[in-house]
């Protein structure tokens, strides 16, 4: 922000520049009054009325034509910080693995906000205010008793300001965290809204958001009422001074310490000295927002950036290296993954299996790094995920969450990866897409839709597609590019017995290239394609075991020898058929 802020630099001073000749021409008003006064009125003469009437119009003409290039260059300067800092912004967005995704938005609005600003009436008022002291250095070139008076008007309405500001900041700054609490909190209810009237919540959920909007509406009232009450009070102090000022100039003129013309010139003056005070204090809430907008995506900035530019390293060849990986419960010492450690070759097919809250979702996702792990090292090809380029390690990766997330744009941009805005081949980057959904087994699918790879997905959780069809095109997206890793979170919770069966031929497929695949499932059918089966349990891996050892069944352990028979006693013949008379069967 401050790279792109100093790159505006030339669009401000000129801006800055401007503001002087435009405050410098605001005079052409009170000295056309002064002339008509003291020159025209006494001598009767039309013709300099005339020449003081055309000089009037060309300075107005041009203050009006050098007000609007200020406002043009105001214009380019939030343009300039748009096209310097909005792709490093978004990228930080994107990137930001410790962020929620509520603290991503706010990034983005707070940007928003402050290059909203530059083009507003408070950075207008911010340009003018300097030049206040000029019209009050006119005051007392007319008389020391005018100038004083300017003088106490300003100190007075910087004080009312400055008072403002100390009372709203506090319910401002509250304010705008309910707001944003408030959006976040209905944009789920309305995400959420099937599910809540399917479960009679309707009235419940409306009952709940109308107590929390009267909460911010009633915070937000106190905010208005209090800065519209100095507001006010400014603006009595502002046309009170005024006034003052007319009849301090008609005194001084009884008195013949100044012409006529100059008690309305005094009036004028005092009026536009005070003018950027009072349209500060009216803009004070979009100055304070603006600030505030600044100071919080700084502070988001400068958190850990997972999209930082790394050396470029070779592509994977698929070696996994796990150890002591633990990840905790943001905010909490609740751990959902402990010490986890493991190795997968390059090729080799990994099964992770375990109960609901096992950690395996949790597992996958620091295997692709959205998220950074509380200790311990995930290593591909032996090089920390933090070490590698993110671009160039995505290019390589397949990932399928276990809720499949599509963006909405069309099926054929989904499973693209949206590489279409750098495609030089587009009929290249069609077969890619066409060959990635066939593989998945999603083709026939697809051509079913509306409009085929063309259906534009709608901006809902679901996009519009049903569970499985989100499902398909997850999977085609992940496998597009022929990825050399493949993680795989639950890819058949909603995939019938044909669309397993396609599956399980296309993870064959990848075991065949040399595709390294670490898969989630509930469902035992998946198991047959892998090479070796992961148990988790509470966070920790139970065992790591070849498939058919993993899949064979255990016999219960024998009863322990009594030195004594007993009536319940085993005999001989109940003992196992290698002979041992007890232990614990492999």
């Amino acid at each position: 922000m401050a790279a792109a802020l100093r790159a505006a630099r030339g669009h401000f001073w000129s801006a800055a520049l401007f503001s002087g000749l435009v405050n410098i021409l605001y005079l052409a008003p009170s000295l056309f009054m002064l002339q008509v006064y003291d020159r025209v009125v006494p001598t009767r003469g039309g013709a300099t009325l005339v020449l003081l009437i055309v000089a009037l119009i060309v300075a107005l003409g041009v203050f009006a034509i050098l007000d609007l290039v200020r406002m043009r260059l105001l214009l380019r300067a939030s343009m300039r910080l748009e096209k310097q800092a909005a792709p490093a912004i978004l990228r930080r967005v994107l990137g930001a693995h410790r962020a929620t995704a509520a603290q991503r938005t706010v990034a983005l609005r707070q940007f928003d906000t402050v290059r909203g600003t530059l083009t507003g009436p408070a950075i207008i008022a911010l340009f003018d205010a300097p030049w206040a002291p000029l019209y009050i250095l006119v005051c007392f070139l007319l008389h020391a008793w005018i100038g004083a008076l300017a003088v106490a008007a300003m100190v007075l309405l910087i004080l009312v300001t400055f008072l403002g500001e100390r009372a709203t900041q506090h319910g401002l700054t509250q304010a705008g965290e309910w707001t944003g609490a408030l959006g976040r909190s209905q944009d789920y209810s309305v995400a959420a809204a099937e599910v809540g009237c399917a479960l009679g919540m309707r009235e419940a959920m409306v009952r709940r958001h109308l107590i929390e909007r009267a909460r911010v509406v009633d915070r937000q009232g106190d905010v208005a009422a209090t800065s519209s009450g100095f507001l006010a009070v400014t603006k009595f102090l502002r046309l009170l001074f005024q006034s003052l000022a007319l009849a301090l100039g008609a005194w001084l003129a009884i008195r013949q310490s100044i012409s006529a013309g100059a008690i309305f010139a005094a009036s004028l003056l005092i009026g536009r000295a005070l003018q950027p005070v009072e349209q500060i204090l009216g803009a004070w809430r979009s100055v304070l927002g603006a600030r505030a907008a600044y100071r919080g995506l700084s502070v988001f900035l400068a958190e850990d950036d997972m999209a930082v530019t790394r050396t470029a390293l070779p592509a994977p060849q698929g070696r996994i290296e796990v150890s002591g990986l633990t990840v905790r419960v943001p905010g909490s010492d609740r751990t959902i993954l402990k010490e986890v450690s493991f190795s997968v070759r390059p090729g080799e097919v990994i099964a992770l299996v375990g109960p609901s809250g096992a950690g395996k979702s949790t597992l996958l996702r620091a295997l692709v790094g959205a998220i950074v792990p509380d200790a311990g090292k995930v290593r591909i090809d032996g090089a920390r995920i933090a070490d590698w380029d993110r671009e160039t390690l995505g290019r390589h990766t397949g990932y399928m969450p276990q809720t499949p997330t599509l963006f909405p744009a069309t099926v054929h941009a989904n499973i693209s990866r949206f590489q279409g805005a750098f495609a030089e081949d587009p009929a290249a980057l069609d077969a890619a897409v066409i060959d990635a959904a066939q593989r998945a087994g999603a083709h026939e699918a697809i051509l079913h839709l509306p409009q085929g790879y063309d259906t534009l997905l709608s901006i809902r959780e679901d996009g519009g597609l049903s569970a499985g069809q989100r499902q398909l095109v997850a999977l085609s997206r992940a496998l597009f590019g022929k990825p050399r890793l493949l993680f795989l979170d639950e890819p058949n919770a909603h995939l019938d017995m044909s669309g397993e069966a396609m599956l399980l031929e296309m993870l064959g497929q990848a075991r065949a290239q040399g595709v390294t695949v670490v898969v989630s499932t509930h469902r035992t059918g998946l198991l047959q394609a892998a090479d070796r089966i992961m148990l988790l349990r509470d966070g920790e891996v139970q065992f790591i075991r070849n498939r058919d050892e993993a899949l064979r069944p255990q016999q219960p352990p024998a009863a322990p020898m009594q030195a004594h028979h007993s009536p319940d006693a085993p005999t001989p013949r109940d003992r196992p058929a290698d002979g041992r008379a007890g232990g614990t069967a492999a």
